[in-house]
């Protein structure tokens, strides 16, 4: 009973080969992608990007962050705007960029995954002047979840520019 060394050592006879052969890979990745498709079906209703509550709260950081950063382009540029904001709800934003020349318009868009009213419930025209970095009338805009009718969260516009988040 000697050992022997090389390439003889780790199989012993000639014919068999070491490793798997690429059917019997083939089949374990099937097996766990089968495994993996059933404990999706059975946890994905836990996930928090299907309660459309937790949807509504995302768009509504995005939509502080999206009036953040265009205040601070109208600013830097020195352009205003208008903001045209919906009475009754609905999932989209409009935001026309106004000068001596030319006029742009950009669009907040949920994909109908939350809804968007003015408090109040009037439709409401903002202006924004750049000379003053001030928004005329402060507004507090309700995000609510597709069809509900309690706001999850509001973003408040100050007169003074000021963005924040808030609970209803």
């Amino acid at each position: 009973m000697g050992f022997s060394s090389g390439r003889g050592a780790a199989c012993p006879l000639p014919s068999l080969r070491c490793g798997f052969s690429l059917v019997e890979i083939l089949v374990v990745v099937g097996i766990f992608g089968i495994l993996g498709g059933f404990v999706t079906l059975f946890v994905g209703n836990g996930f928090p990007w299907s309660d459309p509550e937790s949807a509504a709260v995302r768009h509504a950081e995005a939509v502080q962050w999206w009036l953040e950063a265009e205040l601070e382009e109208g600013l830097l540029e020195q352009k205003a705007f208008i903001l045209k904001l919906p009475g009754t709800p609905s999932n989209r934003l409009s935001l026309t960029w106004e000068g001596h020349d030319f006029s742009e318009s950009v669009t907040y868009d949920s994909m109908a995954e939350c809804d968007f009213s003015v408090k109040g419930g009037k439709p409401m025209t903002v202006i924004y002047n750049p000379s003053y970095h001030s928004v005329s009338p402060a507004f507090t805009l309700n995000v609510l979840p597709p069809g509900g009718r309690v706001p999850v969260r509001q973003v408040v516009v100050s007169a003074y520019a000021r963005v924040r988040l808030s609970l209803p």
